[in-house]
């Protein structure tokens, strides 16, 4: 395939180029699909001087960045060392010299106490959103070398997955504190205040913004962050969700009631906090996809009405992407569907899929989330299909930006598979933004807040 030249860039990517000029700490919040490795290369091109640091995902690590390089005219000049696998490889790849340096997420901790003083000039950080926690140890490590870096960039399609919140973090990588305060007790004093709290205790389990609150922040950050709307710059085909009610016989009715029943009884409603919001239910989803994990970590066989339906719902002649979230659900899809392929590192899966030699290709939300190009235009449809519901609205929504992307022609479909009387119905409600998870959790076992 022929090289792209800087003028295949968008004007909405030259136009963030030419800003970049002026704007040391970038932050860019575009969805997928809009092409944020490239304008993000090109900048790296065109302005930086010295080395470049690049933290991502594990898979956009090992792929995205080296793949898009080469297909640049302006980019493919730039050279790149992964810092990845065992500890020597890691070392060895901090010796070899090149323009750029990238290392998963995982080895970030490991890498600032290697080097011990920054050796990079500027930071690329892909996925931002994955710096939301400053509790977390790589932010940690990376916080102390913060001052060092010349240039910056963070890039990220979700920068809010679980409210505004989780910007104080991510900007503050750029301005260090500077436009939305320098701790998160002083954003939350400035900017929200506690809307759920233990009645007993006085313990906040959810903060909300104030009035206007949102475009204060905004108003806040728009000088150096600069987001985006696919719609409004790629003429994307039609996206269509679709929420299919699954039924289930008495017997299995009956069955998930008792565990519900039997949640109810071992919980306290005034402890449920997001975290454990999310571990409480664990047991409710699965069953709903069909298995019980008991005590020893094995499968208990519950019902097979998902797959049941899915099978009905499924076009042989039209290749389908099913997302699974438990590993019980994959090994029952690929005993149910023997054509079924599972998303892995070979380039050929990718090639096949997009060929439509693969008619069912199964991905997990976060192996399939980030990073990878789904897109399918073999069929008069592209179709997705949800088999277990994630909590996460960050990892739904970039799973979904996989295939209705920039280089889709065909409308995407996307089904949902929800157990009728379930938690899946608060989840649903949850991703699309009607409730928090503690209030999802409530409803499914039928507490009420007071």
């Amino acid at each position: 395939m022929p090289s792209l030249t800087r003028s295949n860039l968008h004007k909405y990517q030259q136009d963030i180029v030419a800003q970049a000029k002026s704007i040391p700490s970038l932050g860019l919040f575009l969805p997928p699909g809009l092409g944020k490795t490239a304008t993000t290369l090109t900048i790296i091109a065109e302005q930086f001087k010295g080395t470049t640091l690049i933290i991502a995902p594990k898979r956009v690590a090992e792929s995205v960045w080296s793949d898009e390089i080469p297909k640049w005219d302006h980019t493919k000049h730039l050279t790149i060392s992964k810092i990845m696998g065992t500890q020597a490889q890691r070392a060895a790849a901090l010796r070899v010299k090149a323009n750029l340096y990238i290392v998963n997420l995982e080895n970030v901790a490991w890498l600032f106490e290697y080097v011990k003083v920054n050796p990079f000039t500027n930071l690329v950080i892909d996925e931002s959103s994955r710096f939301k926690d400053a509790s977390t140890k790589r932010f940690k490590a990376l916080k102390k070398h913060l001052k060092t870096f010349n240039r910056k960039i963070i890039l990220t399609g979700t920068p809010t997955p679980q409210g505004y919140a989780d910007l104080w973090s991510q900007v503050g990588i750029l301005d260090l504190g500077e436009r939305l305060e320098t701790s998160i007790t002083k954003f939350r004093t400035k900017y929200m205040f506690p809307s759920e709290r233990n009645r007993h205790t006085g313990m906040i389990y959810k903060w909300a913004l104030n009035e206007d609150a949102d475009k204060q922040i905004q108003d806040q950050i728009k000088d150096i962050c600069f987001s985006l709307k696919a719609e409004d710059y790629l003429d994307l085909p039609e996206v269509t969700k679709v929420y299919h009610t699954v039924k289930v016989d008495n017997a299995t009715r009956a069955n998930y009631d008792t565990l519900r029943k039997d949640m109810v009884l071992e919980t306290n409603r005034d402890t449920i906090t997001a975290v454990s919001a999310a571990a409480l239910t664990n047991k409710l989803l699965q069953f709903t996809s069909g298995v019980l994990y008991n005590e020893n970590k094995e499968h208990i066989y519950q019902h097979s009405a998902k797959l049941d339906y899915l099978e009905d719902l499924w076009d042989e002649e039209t290749p389908t992407l099913v997302f699974y979230h438990y590993q019980s659900t994959l090994n029952a899809l690929k005993t149910k569907f023997k054509e079924i392929k599972v998303l892995d590192d070979d380039p050929q899966t990718l090639i096949d899929w997009r060929a439509g030699k693969i008619k069912m290709l199964a991905a997990h939300p976060q192996s399939g989330g980030i990073g990878i190009n789904l897109q399918c235009n073999v069929a008069d449809t592209a179709q997705m299909v949800w088999v277990d519901l994630p909590w996460s609205s960050e990892n739904y929504i970039q799973a979904n930006a996989r295939i209705h992307r920039q280089g889709q022609e065909k409308p995407v479909i996307i089904h949902h598979l929800i157990m009728e009387r379930s938690i899946d119905s608060q989840v649903v409600d949850v991703l699309e933004g009607k409730i928090n998870i503690q209030n999802a959790v409530l409803n499914a076992l039928d507490f009420a807040l007071v």
